[in-house]
């Protein structure tokens, strides 16, 4: 029995350590990513495929499927086909590397055949999106480990998922992959507060276009807050509580990296700071805040989230531009964002009526 469980902790310390390279490699990808989206932005000139860019991405990907062909290598049983040494959770990986291969020579041929995007193109540019999925199923590697370990151990009971540094990781790495393919509008890249805005009667010449960018700024605060509640409410939905600095680090993800890639503009990076210190202040109220407000009132709890992360930002912008937006404006905006967030917390613990029903009526027969 001594030897089980000695055997056991060594798988698990193993697992961990393979997860936690897998995705040391994915950090490596989407800095690659990052970097190529840098290149785009602020090398003029750029009309070749083979770039140094891409050979950082590539090679990274190419030392990603020896990994995987190693770790599968590795798990291999003598006398059963090599599929079944996939471990668990690496399936989406091997799916990943394959596909990110074809949408690689896909995206040669395009480039070749039709040229290189320059704007916003390619961002959404299918071989890019095709790209992009087969990177989030390699990014995803480690929750779905982990998962499976969970399964394994507890049977699948609620609530004994382990969130362990690789899987968290993960998640903070496809939060950034998201954050790089809708930086178009990100609030923290797109600075409305900062511009002066007129507000101008509705039957006036021009109206629509001075409206324009405050309406992108307002789309991109809503969508940028649910790229962060998004993934704090599904670390919430696999544990009892989330992870300690979970909110920080999705912040992080969400704002330095696309900041990096428009260049470090000093407005930008100011909103960052602001964004980021608020976010660490929301990781400390949650780790003393009471299990019934990460349940019950969980809505509260995100909506708590936006208003601290977007005013934070806006003190930040403050301090070093100014906000040149009518109070009405700026103010809407965190409170539509913190209504989004709840929004979203909402629907992730809402239960249809028949199933709270059909539970109390069975804890009343079990009473019976």
């Amino acid at each position: 029995m001594a030897r089980m469980i000695d055997t056991a902790r060594g798988d698990v310390k193993t697992n961990r350590f393979r997860d936690l390279v897998t995705e040391l490699l994915g950090l490596w990808l989407l800095l690659a990513v990052f970097l190529d989206g840098w290149a785009h932005l602020n090398v003029p000139g750029l009309e070749t495929f083979f770039t140094p860019w891409h050979m950082a991405l590539y090679s990274g990907m190419a030392v990603t499927a020896l990994w995987t062909a190693a770790v599968i290598w590795r798990n291999r049983t003598p006398g059963r086909p090599l599929r079944a040494s996939i471990p668990a959770g690496y399936r989406g990986t091997v799916v990943g590397v394959v596909l990110f291969a074809v949408a690689g020579g896909l995206d040669l041929l395009w480039h070749e055949t039709l040229g290189l995007e320059i704007s916003l193109d390619a961002l959404v540019s299918p071989t890019h999106l095709l790209l992009g999925f087969s990177l989030f199923l390699i990014l995803g590697t480690s929750v779905r480990s982990a998962r499976s370990a969970g399964r394994a151990r507890s049977a699948g009971r609620a609530g004994d998922f382990e969130w362990t540094t690789a899987a968290l990781l993960a998640v903070v790495l496809m939060t950034g992959l998201g954050a790089f393919f809708l930086i178009y509008c990100s609030a923290f890249v797109r600075l409305g507060p900062t511009a002066l805005f007129i507000p101008m009667p509705v039957d006036s010449p021009g109206r629509i276009q001075s409206e324009m960018p405050v309406v992108i700024s307002l789309a991109s605060y809503l969508l940028t807050t649910a790229l962060i509640v998004a993934p704090f409410l599904f670390t919430l939905s696999a544990a009892r509580r989330p992870p300690r600095g979970v909110v920080t680090m999705l912040v992080m993800a969400v704002a330095w990296l696309p900041v990096g890639m428009v260049g470090f503009r000093p407005t930008t990076v100011a909103g960052a700071v602001g964004a980021t210190v608020a976010a660490v202040v929301a990781d400390l109220v949650l780790t003393w805040l009471p299990r019934v407000w990460l349940s019950r009132r969980l809505p509260a709890v995100t909506a708590g989230l936006a208003v601290l992360v977007w005013t934070g930002q806006l003190v930040a912008f403050a301090l070093a531009d100014g906000i040149h937006w009518p109070v009405s404006l700026w103010l809407g905006a965190v409170v539509l964002s913190a209504a989004a967030a709840a929004g979203l917390a909402l629907l992730s613990t809402w239960a249809p009526a028949a199933q709270s029903g059909s539970a109390d009526a069975g804890s009343a027969g079990a009473g019976g």
